[in-house]
C-alpha cells in the first residue's frame, strides 16, 4: 500500500466478522462511520466533505465521491430503502456526479462505484467474512497475499487489454467488481455481483442527443464549481442542522469516529472535493475540445477560473494556438502558459513512488502531471477540472460501421469509403472488419491461441485489437497469458450487444481506469480532480447518439461540436487538426536513456519469469536510437517501475540467475 496519507475507504458488513476485520483495520483508519449497531461500517482516509451519509431506522445510505446531494436529502432516500438495497438502482440512476453508493439495508449491504470505472470497487475475503474497498492495495495488505503471476503475464499484451481481463486486480485473493455491477454482502458474509447499470441504446439523432451532452455537461461542471464557491462553515453546520434533527434516524458522522447507534449527528454538503471560502477552480485548457468546452462552462460561473495550457516541443504542435484563440473569449481568467523548458521532460522521475494502486498508464508523463498539479495548488487552486475521457465518451471507433453494416447498409458503404480514402485503410481491413461474424467469446479465444502469431496484415478485425506478447516475454508469460484469456473467453460476454456498443463502453471504462490512476497522482499534489466527461449521466447522453453520427468521417468531434455551439466561439468549433506528442514522448525518452537502460540491469519482471532483460534492454536501446516509443514498451516500464514502488506487500517468488538461465 501506497501508505496512510492515500484516500481511500473499506466497507465492512454489521456481523461479529466485520468487526473482526475492522479491528485489522483500525491501524491504517483515520476515520470511520458505524452501522446502526454501533459496529464500524465504513473505514478508511477521506476528508470531511467526501462522504455524505444518511439514515433511517437501521437503513444507512452514503455517497461518497462527487455528487450534489445533502445529508438531509440522503436521510430521506435512506428511509425509501425500505427492507431492500435493490431500491438503490433508481437512486443512482437519478444522481449526477461521479461517486460511490454503498447502502445498507435489511440486513444486506450494497456497493457500487460508477459506470465508467472511475470508481471501483474491489473485494476479498478476511476474517471470516467479505470486506470491500476502492483501492486494492489496501486489501492485499490486509490479506498478505501477493502478486497475481497471470496478471503480470497480462501486462505484457500490447495495450489495452480486452474485457474482462482489464479490471483484473495485480494481487492473488483480491477481486474487482465490474463497472456497471454492485457487490452484496449477506449478513453471513456470501457475496456476490449483479448489474445495476446497462448502456442506452444508441437511437437519438444528433440534433436531439446534443442539448442532452450540454445540459448533463453543464451540470457535472456548475456543482462542482458552485461547491468549490461555497461557504464551508456555513454550508456544513446548515447541512448539518438538517440531518441532526433527524434525531437517531439522522446521518451519521462521516468524518469521526465510531460511535454510538443513534447519535444522530450531521455533516454537511459532501461532493468529493474541498468546500471552503477563496478555493479556486484550475482548468486544463490544452487547445482539445473536449477541455476547452470545460473551461467555457466553468466561466460561466467562476470568470476568474485558473486555466493552463502546455506548449509544445514540436512546431507542428499547435495546441497552443487553438488555446490561445479560445482565451479571448475567456475574459477574466487567469491563463498559466507553460514552457518545455519549465515543466519536466517525459519520463522523468520514472522511480518517484506516486501512490497508485496500479501501474500508471501516464507514467511517461507522470512527473509533468505532478509538476502542473503543484502549479495549480500554488495558485491556489483546489480542484482540477480535466477533459481526460472527453475522446472516448463523444466519439466512436472504426467497429460502429460493423453495426451499420446489419442496420443502414447504405449509409455504411458512404462512411466505410470515406474512411477507406481519408484515412488511408486498405480496403481488406474495411472488409475484414465488415465480414467478421464471430461472438465475443469465439474472438476472445482466438486472440488466446494467437499471442505468438504475427498480428494480421491489414490490421485487427473483430472485438478488438489483436492480442500478441511483446518481444521480451518469455515463453512462461505467453504461457500463463494464454490460460487467463482462455478462461476469460469460456463464459465473456460483451459490454452491449452489438461490435460499435461493446467498442463504445470499452473505450469510456478505460478512460475511466486510466483517469482513476491520474486522479491518485493529482492528489498527491494536493489537488481533487475532477472528470466531468466519466459522470455517468454524461456518459449515458454520449452513449445514447447513434453511433454513425458521433462518427462521421467527415467531422470531428460532431456531438461534442453540436453541444457547444453557442457557448465555445464557432472559430474553435472548426478545428480539424490532432495534436501529435510523439517529438516530445520521444525527446524525453533519449533524455532519459540511461535511467530507462538501468531499469534493465535488475529487471523484476525478470526476477519473476515474466520478462527477457536482454531482449527489453534491446528495444529500449533501439527506441532511443529510432526515436519510435510504442505503447507496449511504457506499458511495460510502467508495470516494472510500479513494482519496484509496490514494496511492503509480499510479492511473487522470484527466481535465482540460475534459474532464469535454464
Amino acid at each position: 500500500m501506497s501508505g496512510c496519507g492515500a484516500r481511500w475507504f473499506a466497507v465492512l458488513p454489521d456481523s461479529e466478522a466485520g468487526s473482526l476485520a475492522a479491528g485489522l483495520l483500525r491501524p491504517l483508519a483515520a476515520r470511520s462511520v458505524p452501522h446502526a449497531s454501533g459496529r464500524p461500517w465504513l473505514m478508511g482516509h477521506w476528508s470531511t466533505d467526501e462522504i455524505v451519509v444518511g439514515a433511517a431506522g437501521g437503513a444507512r445510505l452514503a455517497v461518497i465521491g462527487q455528487c450534489p446531494v445533502t445529508a438531509g436529502r440522503l436521510n430521506r432516500l435512506a428511509a425509501g430503502l425500505g427492507e431492500s438495497v435493490a431500491r438503490l438502482d433508481r437512486i443512482g440512476a437519478a444522481l449526477p456526479g461521479s461517486f460511490h453508493a454503498v447502502a445498507v439495508a435489511g440486513g444486506m449491504l450494497r456497493v457500487q462505484g460508477s459506470a465508467s470505472g472511475l470508481r471501483r470497487v474491489f473485494f476479498a475475503p478476511l476474517a471470516g467474512t467479505v470486506v470491500a474497498a476502492d483501492r486494492c492495495d489496501v486489501l492485499a495488505r490486509l490479506t498478505g497475499n501477493g502478486l497475481d503471476r497471470q496478471w503480470l503475464a497480462a501486462r505484457l499484451l500490447n495495450p489495452p487489454l480486452p474485457h474482462p481481463v482489464a479490471d483484473m486486480p495485480p494481487w492473488q485473493g483480491v477481486r474487482a467488481v465490474p463497472p456497471g455491477d454492485c457487490l452484496l454482502i449477506g449478513a453471513g458474509g456470501r457475496s456476490r455481483t449483479a448489474r445495476w447499470w446497462t448502456p442506452p441504446e444508441p437511437e437519438l439523432p444528433l440534433s436531439r442527443g446534443a442539448p442532452l451532452l450540454r445540459d448533463a455537461l453543464a451540470t457535472a461542471v456548475a456543482f462542482r464549481i458552485e461547491a468549490a464557491g461555497a461557504t464551508g462553515t456555513a454550508g456544513a453546520a446548515g447541512a448539518a442542522r438538517t440531518a441532526g434533527s433527524a434525531g437517531a434516524g439522522g446521518a451519521a458522522r462521516a468524518g469521526g469516529a465510531e460511535g454510538p447507534p443513534g447519535t444522530g449527528i450531521g455533516i454537511g454538503i459532501g461532493i468529493g472535493i474541498g468546500i471552503g471560502i477563496g478555493i479556486g477552480i484550475g482548468c486544463d485548457l490544452s487547445g482539445d475540445l473536449d477541455s476547452m468546452s470545460l473551461c467555457f462552462l466553468a466561466h460561466r460561473h467562476r470568470p476568474g477560473l485558473t486555466t493552463v495550457t502546455c506548449t509544445g516541443t514540436d512546431q507542428s504542435d499547435d495546441d497552443a494556438a487553438w488555446a490561445g484563440l479560445a482565451t479571448r473569449d475567456l475574459p477574466g481568467a487567469r491563463r498559466l502558459v507553460v514552457t518545455p523548458g519549465q515543466r519536466p521532460p517525459q519520463f522523468a522521475d520514472l522511480l518517484r513512488p506516486a501512490g497508485t494502486d496500479e501501474p500508471n498508464p501516464g507514467l511517461r508523463s507522470q512527473a509533468q502531471v505532478l509538476a502542473l498539479s503543484g502549479l495549480l495548488a500554488a495558485e491556489g487552486c483546489r480542484v482540477r477540472l480535466s477533459g481526460h475521457g472527453g475522446d472516448e465518451a463523444v466519439r466512436a471507433r472504426r467497429a460502429y460501421l460493423h453495426d451499420l453494416a446489419r442496420s443502414h447498409p447504405r449509409t455504411c458503404w458512404r462512411h466505410a469509403r470515406a474512411h477507406r480514402i481519408l484515412r488511408r485503410r486498405p480496403t481488406r481491413s474495411v472488409l475484414d472488419l465488415l465480414l467478421d461474424r464471430r461472438d465475443y467469446r469465439t474472438w476472445l479465444g482466438d486472440q488466446a491461441g494467437a499471442l505468438l502469431s504475427p498480428p494480421g496484415p491489414d490490421g485487427p478485425a473483430g472485438w478488438g485489437p489483436d492480442l500478441r506478447m511483446v518481444p521480451w516475454a518469455t515463453a512462461e508469460a505467453a504461457e500463463a497469458a494464454r490460460a487467463l484469456l482462455g478462461a476469460a473467453a469460456a463464459d465473456a460476454r460483451p459490454l452491449a450487444g452489438s461490435r460499435g456498443r461493446h467498442e463504445a463502453v470499452m473505450l469510456a471504462q478505460t478512460a475511466g481506469r486510466r483517469s482513476r490512476i491520474d486522479g491518485q497522482v493529482v492528489a498527491g499534489a494536493g489537488l481533487t480532480a475532477a472528470y466531468p466527461f466519466l459522470d455517468d449521466r454524461v456518459l449515458e447522453a454520449c452513449l445514447a447518439v447513434r453511433l454513425h453520427e458521433r462518427a462521421t468521417p467527415w467531422r470531428c468531434d460532431p456531438l461534442l461540436a453540436e453541444a457547444m455551439r453557442g457557448l465555445v466561439p464557432d472559430a474553435v468549433l472548426r478545428r480539424t487538426t490532432e495534436p501529435d506528442s510523439g517529438a516530445e514522448v520521444s525527446e524525453g525518452f533519449r533524455r532519459h536513456r540511461t535511467e530507462l537502460l538501468a531499469l534493465c540491469d535488475d529487471l523484476l519482471l525478470a526476477r519473476y519469469g515474466m520478462a527477457d532483460a536482454g531482449r527489453l534492454r534491446a528495444a529500449v536501446a533501439e527506441a532511443c536510437t529510432e526515436g519510435a516509443v510504442r505503447p507496449a514498451l511504457v506499458h511495460t516500464l510502467s508495470t516494472e517501475a510500479w513494482l519496484r514502488s509496490a514494496a511492503g506487500v509480499r510479492a511473487l517468488p522470484v527466481r535465482s540467475a540460475a534459474e532464469r538461465g535454464r
